[in-house]
């Protein structure tokens, strides 16, 4: 019934002009196929209505024209037997939804309406989050446009072999690379293919650099000693907890940039005349 998950083994063949089975469709032949039947929007039209009711062990063929609209143009509009096995049948037995459920569902709520509240204060965050986001990104790339200057070649590769390396140590982190893989993205070739290819991206971002640098000495901007020992340490905690070795000096400079960086998009978010536009798409 609608709701629930199968595993499935499908095969399906074209089917002759007198109503016999053709050439096997080579791309439906699928072993252990799981098919949650409220997610069904990948499939040829029909194929779920034929499989409601199917139990397990029981296999059932049934009659398919796939669509004059399907990706695979060979197949547009041929008439197919398909045969389906189900190995497996998983239901779903929901609760009944009322006020018990709150605390399970969201901690120390008592009623389904305040887990709607705090659901809905989330998603306010999320928002929030996003947009401010975007209009920092809207504003760095303002300022890229304001500084008139052809980037030295020199603080174009040095830029960019910091964030190279930047990008690595991420890598080295969220996948655990081998040593083989480290030596190859670390190569003289790969770093300069990087270099080459993200040339105008790189020089965006010395340019935003430079900017924020200037707002930042102009406008008298500052932050705090505790602010740049908190942003040093956050960061040094977080290559403690993938055992990646780091250099605390470096850290430091890093945090200062980023607090410059955080600093100046702040005064420039209250200061700067900001119009917001509806994307229609």
């Amino acid at each position: 019934m609608m709701g629930d998950v199968v595993v499935l083994d499908i095969s399906a063949a074209e089917i002759n002009e007198d109503g016999t089975d053709g050439d096997k469709i080579p791309f439906t032949e699928q072993k252990g196929f799981h098919l949650d039947t409220e997610e069904s929007t990948h499939l040829v039209p029909g194929f779920l209505n034929a499989i409601l009711g199917l139990e397990r062990g029981q296999t059932r063929s049934f009659q398919l024209a796939f669509p004059d609209t399907w990706k695979q143009k060979e197949l547009q509009g041929v008439l197919a037997r398909f045969t389906v096995e189900c190995k497996e049948l998983f239901y779903r037995d929901l609760p009944v939804l009322d006020d018990t459920l709150a605390d399970k569902l969201v901690n120390d709520c008592t009623s389904l309406s305040q887990v709607q509240e705090s659901f809905l204060q989330e998603q306010k965050k999320i928002a929030e989050a996003k947009k401010k986001q975007l209009i920092q990104r809207a504003l760095l790339q303002e300022l890229s446009k304001v500084v008139e200057m052809d980037v030295p070649h020199s603080l174009l590769e040095e830029h960019g072999r910091q964030l190279y390396g930047a990008k690595l140590i991420q890598l080295q982190i969220t996948m655990k690379l081998t040593e083989e893989q480290i030596l190859t993205l670390s190569s003289p070739k790969a770093v300069n293919n990087y270099l080459l290819s993200q040339k105008e991206t790189i020089k965006e971002m010395v340019k935003q650099t430079l900017a924020v640098e200037e707002i930042f000495k102009i406008e008298n901007l500052q932050y705090s000693e505790e602010e740049l020992e908190k942003e040093a340490e956050d960061t040094a905690a977080e290559f403690k907890s993938y055992n990646h070795e780091f250099d605390r000096d470096r850290i430091r400079e890093q945090a200062q940039e980023f607090l410059k960086g955080e600093k100046v998009l702040q005064f420039l978010m209250q200061h700067a005349d900001i119009k917001y536009m509806l994307n229609n798409s």
